[in-house]
């Protein structure tokens, strides 16, 4: 029997694939912002604010409502000069988790 780390991960990435022409974009009730004071990106929302790192911020600039899953992913790649499929489950399980708190939408 498979352990459930894999099992997610079988999981994540049938997801993936399945939406990678999907076109992510942040919800109306999201802003992506950069806080001076700290000097950090952030992701304000009605509930609350994240704090982003300059990954997390770099895909959600690209979240434009105008590039697919696939061509963000294959965009950060050439950004950081990083496998692209090493890429993919991280990306989308970010997107996702945003996706499920209502701040990114997919279309």
């Amino acid at each position: 029997m498979p352990s459930t780390s894999i099992t997610s991960w079988v999981y994540v990435y049938q997801d993936l694939i399945m939406h990678s022409e999907k076109i992510p974009e942040l919800s109306a009730k999201a802003k992506l912002k950069f806080d001076e004071a700290r000097g950090k990106p952030v992701l304000l929302f009605p509930e609350g604010l994240l704090f982003l790192n300059q990954t997390a911020y770099r895909i959600l600039l690209l979240c434009d409502g105008r590039r697919t899953l696939s061509e963000i992913i294959t965009e950060l790649a050439k950004d950081f000069s990083a496998d692209r499929v090493a890429m993919e489950n991280d990306v989308w399980e970010f997107l996702l988790a945003l996706h499920e708190k209502g701040l990114v939408q997919f279309h």
